[in-house]
């Protein structure tokens, strides 16, 4: 990890891609009801509101070492984003 800045605007990225990805599909897809695409849709934004916050606000009294394993838990649930989309395609 670079640093919590690169981190953010990986996180921004991944989930705008993601939601432009959930659009094309809606636009191009007619089985795929309203509800489950408003699901989708509200689950991206919070997962990506909550990554936010846990890079924000890492504990106060950590050391360098827990500091380290907090962001690579924060990278590994980007990944979290990417399985909430699959959702959409069921």
């Amino acid at each position: 990890m670079a640093s919590i800045r690169m981190l953010k605007k990986e996180i921004n990225k991944l989930a705008f891609d993601l939601l432009q990805e959930c659009f094309a599909y809606r636009h191009f897809s007619e089985d795929l009801s309203e509800d489950r695409f408003d699901d989708v849709i509200k689950k991206i934004v919070l997962l990506r509101n909550d990554l936010i916050l846990k890079t924000n606000h890492p504990e106060s009294d950590a050391d360098s070492a827990s500091l380290k394993e907090h962001y690579k838990r924060v990278e590994f649930d980007l990944l979290k984003l990417v399985e909430v989309v699959e959702d959409l395609k069921k």
